[in-house]
């Protein structure tokens, strides 16, 4: 897990929301709702009964007429972390369930710091969601309940993924997983924009799946289902799975591109502390 010293790195920085946050308490992120916040927004009219605290008097001194100052409210919003919790994800070395965990505490904790809420649900054969976690006891929870997870069983995507508990009204919704899974992602990516979720996909392979390193005959074992194949791997064969992988690569990047998600593709063996952040900060998920 995450060391304290990186986690107040963290503090400096919060987790970007394309769109206003919308129905929350009062946070610290931007709303469309015109409320009492420090930030000046514009001005009105008064109408009878309006708030008498809040007319400018100073503009009353120079038009003789009463304006109400207007303040942008802001409010916090609710950030679900969607972490894949199959058997695929305890692969590679280091494995990508390391890089998950890692991920996953690391948006949790933004999400904390920043103001908002923040919901881990783990997805497998079947879902696990998390209380809401909010203040500093709240990401020690969070903490624990990462902790609790391990990858084991099969995870069908598309399948599980439009059950998921998500809080009502928009939010923010992270995706950590390989999607590796038969029944693809676009329906799983599909369900959380229709519940109103501004989603970002944060796809984790290891360095051996990016480049395998395998020759003459061998036998290849699915994780989740165990179903085995065997193959004689060749430099015929291993060009023919890096155009595939390249074109399923190409292919998410450009369903997520379609449909203004967030994409960020990371390896299983990069540094947490010295790279990710900075890869997150160039796909536009932090600011």
């Amino acid at each position: 897990m995450l060391s304290e010293a990186f986690l107040q790195r963290l503090d400096a920085l919060q987790l970007a929301m394309r769109a206003p946050a919308r129905g929350g308490a009062g946070g610290l992120r931007r709303s469309r709702a015109l409320g009492s916040s420090v930030e000046f927004s514009d001005f009105r009219e008064y109408a009878p009964g309006d708030d008498l605290r809040r007319v400018d008097w100073n503009a009353y001194a120079r038009f003789d007429r009463l304006f109400l100052k207007l303040f942008m409210e802001e409010q916090e919003t609710t950030v679900h972390i969607l972490l894949d919790c199959s058997a695929s994800m305890d692969f590679g070395e280091p494995s990508k369930w390391e890089m998950a965990q890692g991920l996953a505490q690391l948006l949790c904790y933004m999400a904390i710091r920043g103001g908002d809420r923040a919901v881990i649900i783990a997805l497998g054969e079947e879902i696990i969601a998390s209380e809401v976690f909010s203040g500093r006891a709240g990401f020690m929870r969070a903490t624990a309940f990462l902790q609790g997870l391990s990858p084991r069983g099969r995870l069908l995507l598309s399948q599980q993924t439009p059950r998921a508990p998500l809080r009502p009204g928009r939010g923010l919704c992270f995706v950590i997983s390989d999607l590796m899974s038969e029944d693809g992602y676009e329906t799983a990516l599909k369900s959380l924009q229709y519940r109103k979720q501004e989603v970002s996909v944060l796809q984790v392979l290891s360095p051996w799946e990016m480049q395998p390193d395998l020759e003459g005959m061998v036998r290849l074992v699915d994780q989740e289902t165990n179903q085995h194949m065997e193959i004689l791997a060749g430099r015929d064969t291993l060009n023919q799975y890096q155009r595939a992988l390249t074109a399923y690569l190409h292919a998410v990047e450009a369903f997520c591109h379609g449909r203004d998600m967030g994409n960020l593709l990371l390896t299983s063996d990069l540094d947490m502390e010295k790279t990710v952040l900075r890869e997150l900060s160039r796909a536009g998920l932090i600011a």
